[in-house]
């Protein structure tokens, strides 16, 4: 999990002000949304450039996603239990923004791309059209994740089909829509509480 990172005196922080401002003008007790324990600010250390391919095959690098927020995760297909929670918790959340699900861009970013090829990606996936995978060579995927600073590992597994699983960062990640990195949240957070966050970055 990562560290809490120093406040910004940037974008994220007149956002949380305009945030308390209008909750204060419309005489609205409810909570800022950016509060939540599980609301981590990124450091201008992370850089959020990808270039990749999507589960169609078309390229993918950050540039196509301008004009909306992103919200992404970093797993892959064959994780047997993290990554199908967090999916899960990626598509209530979805669910819980309503239209508003429409103005911004899920991902699934993978760590393994050995063995997620586009099509591998789009079978997994096919639950939620709403999600997009990517993939791309091990060289170019190992970028993507770098730049957002995301640990994966590789561990062998003796007998077993598998080969080998993944160990890898447990976050979901949301880039405004300059595709500037701006939160990481933790997978634990209620679905509600995801969208409410999401809903902020919509232009």
């Amino acid at each position: 999990m990562l560290p809490p990172r120093p406040a910004k005196t940037g974008k994220l922080g007149l956002l949380a002000a305009t945030v308390v401002m209008l909750a204060g003008i419309g005489g609205c007790s409810q909570e800022n949304p950016l509060n939540n324990p599980g609301v981590i600010e990124l450091s201008d250390a992370f850089e959020g450039e990808f270039d990749l391919v999507d589960h169609d095959g078309a390229p993918a690098s950050d540039e196509r996603f301008e004009g909306k927020p992103i919200f992404a995760y970093y797993g892959f297909a064959s994780c047997p239990d993290v990554c199908p929670a967090a999916l899960s918790v990626m598509s209530a959340s979805l669910d819980a923004m309503g239209n508003d699900a429409e103005n911004v861009q899920p991902l699934f970013i993978t760590v393994d791309p050995e063995r997620d090829t586009p099509e591998v990606l789009k079978a997994h996936l096919a639950f939620d059209d709403r999600i997009l995978g990517l993939t791309g060579t091990p060289e170019t995927a190992e970028a993507a994740r770098k730049s957002m600073k995301v640990y994966a590992a590789r561990v062998e597994l003796e007998d077993s089909a598998l080969e080998y699983t993944m160990n890898h960062q447990d976050l979901f990640y949301v880039l405004d829509d300059e595709g500037t990195p701006v939160l990481a949240l933790e997978t634990s957070m209620a679905p509600q509480d995801i969208a409410s966050v999401l809903r902020l970055w919509i232009s």
